[in-house]
């Protein structure tokens, strides 16, 4: 329909064109939502109220240019004109809603000109808009994705590009990220276009057998904690424990008792300014301490690292013919001695059972897709998870870089945990029992949990010491948070059966959020001074008419590649050797986040082998496309100074990238995308975001199939908001309740085989949580590192979780003082890395 209505006049004074679709969508939203005609028709109804609100603007506007808001007031007047007073309702509703959205995003003191999400909106405040020296926000999120995209695209001038051509690519890079089809990790955002410049997520540093290499290592860490960046080390090169020192006629401490002094060293250094540091520990299986270091979390401390066993074919078929193999000192290079493999492999498995850690490398597996083996061999990963997160403690949200190497109190599958001096503590299993204080706190923990009790307290320091809930006695003193507030035991009750986990830090060892504790992965294997900038696409934006936009896709890819390529030119590197190392391989890391959301689109289960055929398909294309592109790029900047030396130099013609793909758990870049995290399953339907009080939150999918099939109600929300999952919940049809599954609802394998379908086509390691329910036994953990094996993954995460009924409680009052599935701002259900 033509109309003389041209023009509108947006809230921020903009004026812009009428678009006459917007309306309609509108009315169609609100008849859907009430279910006010037959499925299929309601477009058709739309439309025609549209053209009828049309006319009315005509007369009445005539002579000025509307606003929205007159726009929205005559849709209402409409409706109820022509009898629609129930969708005018809704429509109201709705445009209330959107209208105390928009209050209280004026509220937090940021502009968004994108549309984002009330969380989004936090989040970018929090850690990624630049601020002015009294912290006051100075960017909106689209000037930041302008900043960010002018810094990288200063890279073509370095390949004889035209300013216009320069500014070609910068146009299209800012469009990119606008569109929220592609966002590079955290330290891009955050540190482009800025002083500080380092952009990179992750590093890994060697650690050599001397005080002075230790040290030196030590030193590194720090500027690149400082820069922004998260740090991986393999501590295998160090003498064992007791070993000769022959400078100082003294015996050696071990790498265990050096790993504290880089834990302490992180504990100090905040990073960039928004983040603290964050490290992946590596230890050889076939090193001395082996038991040492897998033992190493058992009582707590190392709060500020995740550890994992580097194992070999060689130890795991030594494992499956209950074989001894041989320890070896790394000084000497000799047999210290033998130990049985399949003891070795069941502490590892016992460990990640009881606490999460240790994580599994098969290094052998890394090694065999190593592109430059003639370069090195690769010792270690990067950390996967940052300590900038947040946790639920007693009092509420708390980012971690408040707690770090502070005693404070947190939540885990309903429970409240206290931490130790240097950060978090593990649990293993049993009965359940409530804790009630005197001051009115009340938590649902294990007789054996521990908690941590106060000895003495002074004026300056608490002495603690952890001890067993079913050990405290009416009168005891315990930790409840970091303002050092000391609550009394009441009493301690059975309350049931319930197995329960650790929490630690995120990127330190693992994260607690909405009862969903997500241990780090190491997702990008790296050589010595090594560091890889990543990126990821929002596969959830490629769906069309109910299949992916294969072409759309493969745009995406190419200008991602060469967005992630000139991150490494216009860089400042922490270090001159990472410099070097860097751009002599030139690695980029590719990924994806929204494919929870893309196999909903499809119809497609998470936990079933068409959800593995299209991941499986899905990366395949994405890495052919990525080293396509870089071969192209290669042939216009040239190859990458060690590409001779690499398996490519005998496949492909040139190679810009060392490697191009990797799947990392996306964080807090999938908040500002709006979708899931990496290649996650969705960890809720509905559940309550702790911001600004309490934000309900539900899948936008979910809401709207809910809406369109008439079983949308707000009881119906309010109840899957208790528990996270629609399982078991009356009233949703069964093919809805198959492609809606949460992370705990799908079982261990399907994890595993999807990590293991993402790996088959990634150049880097697939970042996966493979969640398991609280029922699940040591025999489970056995089974699931087994097949990791099996499918050739490049490493294996573990994680126990509550139950699916009560995955995380907090009250919230404002929410009719009932218990509901919480999440922290930034957490998304996923394995997160340097912040990406």
């Amino acid at each position: 329909m033509k109309t003389t209505v041209s023009k509108i006049r947006k809230r921020d004074g903009r004026i812009v064109e009428f678009e006459q679709g917007k309306i309609t969508n509108a009315i169609y939203k609100a008849l859907v939502s009430v279910g006010m005609e037959e499925e299929g028709k309601e477009q058709e109804l739309a439309k025609e109220l549209t053209e009828k609100v049309v006319i009315a603007l005509e007369k009445s506007f005539a002579a000025r240019v509307p606003s929205v808001e007159d726009v929205q007031d005559v849709v209402e007047h409409v409706l109820i004109a022509e009898g629609f007073s129930e969708v005018a309702k809704a429509y109201i509703l709705y445009r209330q809603q959107r209208a105390d959205i928009r209050n209280l995003k004026k509220f937090i003191g940021v502009k968004d000109d994108l549309k984002l999400s009330l969380n989004a909106v936090e989040v970018l405040k929090r850690r990624y808009l630049l601020k002015n020296e009294l912290g006051g926000v100075i960017e909106t999120p689209s000037q930041m994705f302008e900043r960010v995209a002018r810094a990288v695209a200063r890279a073509e001038l370095n390949y004889s590009k035209s300013k216009g051509k320069a500014k070609e690519i910068e146009r299209r890079f800012y469009q990119l990220m606008r569109n929220l089809e592609f966002l590079p990790n955290s330290p891009t955002l955050m540190n482009a276009g800025t002083e500080l410049r380092q952009l990179a997520a992750c590093f890994v540093l060697p650690v050599e057998d001397s005080i002075g290499g230790i040290f030196e290592a030590v030193k590194n860490m720090a500027l690149i904690h400082q820069s922004g960046g998260g740090t991986g080390f393999s501590f295998s090169k160090l003498r064992p424990k007791g070993d000769v020192v022959r400078s100082t006629g003294g015996i050696a401490s071990g790498p265990v008792s050096f790993m504290r002094v880089f834990d302490v060293a992180t504990d100090v250094i905040k990073q960039g300014g928004k983040r603290r540091g964050a490290n992946m520990g590596i230890l050889n299986a076939e090193h001395p301490d082996i038991l040492e270091f897998i033992r190493a979390k058992e009582r707590g401390g190392f709060a500020n690292f995740n550890i994992s066993v580097a194992v070999t074919d060689e130890f795991m078929q030594a494992v499956e013919k209950n074989d001894e193999y041989a320890l070896i000192n790394p000084r000497t290079k000799e047999e210290v001695r033998k130990i049985n493999a399949r003891e070795v492999f069941n502490e590892i498995v016992t460990y990640a059972w009881k606490t999460g850690d240790p994580g599994i490398v098969f290094l052998d597996e890394i090694n065999r897709r190593n592109p430059i083996s003639a370069i090195g061999k690769i010792e270690a990963t990067n950390p996967c998870v940052t300590a900038d997160t947040w946790v639920m403690t007693a009092e509420g949200p708390r980012q971690v870089e408040e707690l770090i190497g502070k005693k404070f109190t947190a939540f885990l599958d309903g429970e409240k945990w206290e931490s130790s001096e240097a950060g978090f503590f593990e649990t293993g299993v049993k009965p359940v029992y409530k804790l009630k204080t005197a001051e009115g706190f009340v938590l649902r923990l294990t007789a054996d949990h521990l908690v941590m009790k106060v000895e003495r307290l002074t004026g300056y320091k608490v002495e603690t010491q952890w001890s067993k809930a079913g050990d405290l006695k009416p009168g005891d003193k315990i930790k409840m948070n970091r303002e050092r507030f000391v609550a009394s035991v009441e009493e301690v009750v059975p309350d049931g059966m319930e197995k329960v986990y650790d929490v630690q830090i995120p990127g330190i060892n693992a994260f607690d959020a909405n009862g969903f504790v997500v241990h780090n992965c190491g997702e990008q294997p790296l050589l010595p001074y090594e560091s890889c900038n990543l990126g990821s696409i929002n596969v959830s934006k490629f769906v069309k008419n109910g299949e992916i936009d294969w072409e759309r896709l493969r745009e995406v890819v190419c200008i991602s590649v060469r967005f992630l390529d000139d991150v490494i030119d216009v860089n400042r590197y922490p270090l001159p050797e990472i410099e070097r190392m860097t751009k002599a391989n030139r690695k980029i890391g590719l990924g994806i986040m929204g494919f929870a959301e893309l196999l909903i689109k499809l119809g497609i289960a998470y936990d079933s082998k068409d959800a593995l055929s299209v991941g499986e398909k899905l990366m395949q294309f994405i890495t052919n496309e990525s080293r396509r592109y870089s071969t192209q790029l290669a042939l216009e900047r040239g190859s990458f100074p060690n590409f001779e030396l690499s398996v490519w130099n005998a496949k492909y013609e040139a190679m810009r990238n060392a490697t191009v793909t990797t799947i990392a758990p996306t964080g807090t870049i999938s908040i500002i995308a709006g979708c899931s995290s990496g290649i996650e399953p969705i960890f809720a339907v509905a559940f309550v975001r702790n911001v600004m009080g309490g934000l309900l939150e539900i899948n936008k999918l979910f809401e709207d199939i809910a809406k369109e099939k008439g079983f949308y109600s707000k009881d119906l929300i309010t109840e899957i908001a208790k528990c996270g999952s629609i399982q078991d919940i009356e009233g949703i049809p069964e093919d809805i309740k198959g492609i809606f599954v949460t992370a705990l609802d799908i079982s261990p394998e399907w994890h595993v085989r999807m990590q293991a379908a993402f790996q088959k086509y990634t150049d880097n390691a697939t970042s996966k949580t493979v969640n398991l329910p609280n029922d699940a036994t040591w025999g489970d953990v056995k089974k699931v590192f087994l097949l990791a094996y099996k499918l050739k993954c490049k490493g294996i995460t573990v994680y126990r979780y509550g139950s699916k009924e009560q995955v995380f409680s907090l009250d919230i009052p404002k929410l009719m003082l009932e218990e509901y599935v919480c999440a922290d701002s930034e957490y998304t259900g996923e394995c997160r890395i340097c912040s990406v």
